[in-house]
């Protein structure tokens, strides 16, 4: 045993002291560090050493290791409230922006603008031959055509935007795998020596926190010897971090429409390896499902039907829930996609006939099958708005010119038509869309093509047409929901909802996180009270092993200097 035996015990505890302050500092410093977690120096007795029969004599005292103070079930727990939390956060702004296209209550939306155009048609009626009048209601026709036109723009330029944020998020999650494949690296490399890299470790699961809010993950760690770790990180149910490897996404304008109100080339997404990523998963969560509900949102209401006829270059499609479709596109059947350069529809059998691009790839047992285009995504987003205002633009118009196309002895003129139609052309209202609604050139260029009257002959103040006209104001079977005014209260009333309860959600999920968060904190977070307790504490262990020391010099030189022959 040496004759320092003393010094050596007494220096071994003042490094001791020594790092346990310096990772007491460590915690001080980083105390609103985002992520951080608090550090502990793992204190313990040194090997003893026997005393020559006498027993065993101390050694001291070391640091084993510095460990890191974080629990992975508190973690997961807030991965898995961050995910909801980012979807009902995209949705509950983005449907108030929806909200605010139609804009109601106000002073020129829906409501008023419905209201003005049957009061000009009102005060029409008690003078048909006053031009101010026709001008008036003119006017009023189109003010309505209008606004119809303007929400469509609106609705189409927040697809766009959420077709740009379905973009960002995934160049967000690119980003955030290389990041943690770069610490995955790191973090390998130093704890291939057996010491943990705390800090590292910290930083990337403040990288998966991120990611958690961007879609739902799950995170693996496999120990596979010789100090080493993997880490894996999953999206959705599919590998995204295989330690230092990704497996990016990347996104691919479509070819064809999903919904025919769609603006074209929307983006779809896929693995780098070319698989498609599945989008419709129902467990699919995080702000990149919000942006896809809002943006390809159509209620389930995607066309569907049972196919009735293979014929050479075209199949004829039964059982049909609707017959506005794109003008070319393709169709699933059973698993495989079919392209088709036209359809035609025919209204009496109610059936639709798509003209085929290759008639070979139609399956050989098509018939009876299922058929569809695109997916039945069950949220009310943009597509599915849309389609409602064309439905009313088409609803409304066809029961407004079946009574005007009959005045004016039977001009057959049209009060509303759309871009592209053609005087003389047959109106096909699946081609009239909120966003070409338009009050009919005829009736713009020359006030006279306005029918209050059926029989001309009758007299100019006849005025029974235009007074039949003012009753589909309160018509209540024009529509599922009733009259126009119904109709349009009831949409914009279902979107209120809608966004109340994304806000709702997103508030709870708010509060859910701020709990978990504490829960979090309080496990691993630092305590400066506590700190400043640990900083006093290895301070007073470094003072005293350094007295320690001190008197074992003094001890030293006694017997040196003092008893020395």
């Amino acid at each position: 045993m040496s004759s320092f035996f003393g010094i050596n015990i007494a220096t071994q505890g003042l490094y001791t002291a020594k790092t346990s302050l310096n990772v007491t500092t460590h915690n001080i410093a980083n105390a609103q560090t985002p992520g951080y977690s608090r550090q502990v120096a793992e204190q313990q007795a040194l090997r003893a050493l026997p005393a020559y029969g006498k027993g065993m004599l101390g050694t001291g005292s070391g640091i084993t290791n510095v460990t890191q103070i974080r629990n992975l079930y508190y973690d997961t727990k807030y991965w898995n409230v961050s995910k909801y939390f980012g979807e009902y956060e995209v949705k509950s702004m983005n449907l108030a922006q929806l909200e605010a296209v139609f804009n109601e209550p106000s002073d020129s939306g829906f409501n008023v603008v419905l209201n003005e155009f049957f009061e000009s048609a009102q005060t029409l009626s008690t003078n048909p031959n006053e031009e101010a009048y026709r001008a008036a209601f003119r006017d009023s026709a189109v003010s309505l055509t209008t606004l119809f036109n303007n929400m469509d723009e609106q609705l189409r330029n927040q697809q766009r935007d959420l077709n740009f944020g379905v973009k960002t998020k995934v160049e967000e999650i690119n980003y955030i795998a290389d990041k943690i494949s770069s610490l995955n690296k790191q973090i390998a490399t130093i704890e291939l020596h057996g010491t943990q890299a705390n800090d590292l470790r910290d930083e990337r699961a403040l990288l998966v926190d991120d990611l958690s809010k961007i879609i739902n993950v799950t995170v693996k760690e496999e120990e596979v010897g010789n100090n080493v770790n993997r880490y894996f990180v999953s999206i959705n149910g599919q590998v995204l971090v295989d330690g230092d490897a990704t497996n990016k996404l990347e996104v691919r304008p479509r070819e064809h429409l999903e919904n025919p109100e769609d603006e074209m080339d929307l983006y779809d997404i896929y693995w780098s390896t070319g698989r498609k990523f599945n989008t419709t998963d129902p467990n699919l969560s995080g702000e990149l499902k919000g942006y896809l509900d809002l943006r390809d949102g159509n209620n389930g209401e995607n066309f569907t039907g049972t196919i009735q006829a293979v014929e050479s270059d075209n199949i004829t499609v039964s059982e049909i829930n609707r017959n506005d479709l794109p003008n070319a596109g393709r169709v699933l059947i059973g698993n495989q996609y079919v392209e088709y350069s036209g359809y035609d529809y025919d209204e009496g059998n109610e059936t639709i006939t798509f003209d085929l691009v290759n008639a070979d790839s139609v399956p050989g047992d098509a018939v009876d099958q299922s058929i569809r285009i695109g997916n039945a995504m069950n949220y009310k987003g943009v597509p599915y708005y849309m389609a409602q205002l064309n439905k009313f633009v088409r609803t409304f118009s066809n029961a407004v010119n079946d009574l005007h196309q009959q005045g004016n002895d039977s001009a057959d003129i049209p009060l509303f038509s759309y871009n592209g139609y053609e005087s003389g052309d047959l109106l096909d209202y699946v081609n009239m869309t909120a966003g070409n609604f338009n009050v009919d050139q005829r009736i713009l260029d020359d006030l006279a093509n306005i029918a209050t009257a059926y029989d001309t002959s009758q007299g100019v103040e006849n005025n029974e047409l235009i007074l039949e006209l003012l009753d589909l104001k309160h018509d209540i079977d024009m529509f599922d929901k009733g009259k126009p005014e119904s109709f349009m209260q009831a949409l914009i009333s279902e979107l209120g909802i809608d966004a109340r309860q994304a806000n709702s959600f997103k508030e709870g999920q708010t509060n859910m996180m701020l709990s978990i968060e504490n829960q979090r904190l309080s496990y691993s977070g630092v305590d400066i009270n506590e700190e400043t307790t640990n900083l006093l504490r290895f301070q007073q262990a470094y003072n005293l092993a350094a007295k320690a020391i001190s008197v074992m010099d003094e001890i030293y030189n006694v017997t040196i200097n003092s008893m020395g022959v």
